[in-house]
């Protein structure tokens, strides 16, 4: 934590430092946990980076005012009880139980129950059922749409991205957001297609967005829906505290 100055007086606020090679100059941002995210380029001096943070308080102010509150997965599930994998929409049905957390998915009926324990360690256990559910229905759909695009995947692997929904390699490896089981198929699938395409192109010039057109005609109006719920679902399963 640190006391950062605004005009109304010092405000404590969590903070987190992160790193970059890439980064030119330092940049803070606010996290999915409503924390300083302050991005420093690797030769930066480390007091000056801090200094820089103390003098932000009243955009950090601003900021946190604007942001939604931090929520819960078992909240999220409980308004929206469905997944997407597979291409498809599961219902989702919430259980308790005794034993060990455990999910059953039907591609038949498009349904999905899970099942976990009751009391503290509720939100750990979703997020690994999900991260576990995630695991069986994005790979074998990307590599159902790499081969209706004649691709070749070296291999998918499904992680916990702090803000990106997937990415991928010049080598033809995707690593991707679990939390894509939490988007509406299309833009599940327009993320999919997005890091296919750059098996092709591995930059954002007009080429690139040429060809993920082909892919998927509705590409703008994705990705302008994708930035839309981002910020909200990207919150979603962050159990670290300060």
């Amino acid at each position: 934590m640190m006391a950062v100055e605004t005009a109304g007086g010092p405000l404590l606020v969590p903070y987190e430092i992160r790193h970059s090679a890439r980064a030119r100059r330092i940049r803070l941002s606010l996290g999915s946990r409503n924390q300083a995210l302050l991005h420093v380029p690797l030769r930066a001096n480390l007091r000056t980076a801090l200094d820089f943070l103390r003098s932000q308080g009243d955009w950090l102010e601003k900021q946190l005012r604007k942001a939604p509150p931090p929520a819960t997965l078992a909240a999220h599930l409980a308004v929206q009880p469905h997944l997407s994998g597979l291409g498809r929409e599961f219902s989702l049905t919430l259980n308790f139980t005794t034993a060990r957390p455990f999910f059953v998915f039907s591609e038949q009926s498009h349904a999905a129950e899970f099942r976990y324990p009751v009391g503290e360690g509720v939100e750990t256990a979703l997020k690994d059922l999900l991260r576990e559910f995630a695991g069986e229905v994005v790979p074998p759909r990307v590599h159902e749409l790499a081969q209706r695009h004649k691709l070749r995947v070296r291999r998918v692997s499904v992680r916990d991205q702090g803000s990106r929904w997937g990415s991928c390699s010049g080598r033809g490896t995707l690593s991707l957001n679990w939390r894509l089981v939490l988007l509406p198929v299309e833009l599940h699938d327009y993320v999919l297609l997005h890091e296919l395409a750059h098996l092709t192109e591995m930059n954002h010039a007009n080429s690139f967005w040429e060809l993920l057109r082909d892919y998927d005609p509705q590409a703008e109006a994705h990705d302008r829906e994708l930035t839309r719920v981002s910020r909200r679902l990207m919150r979603l399963g962050r159990t670290g505290t300060f």
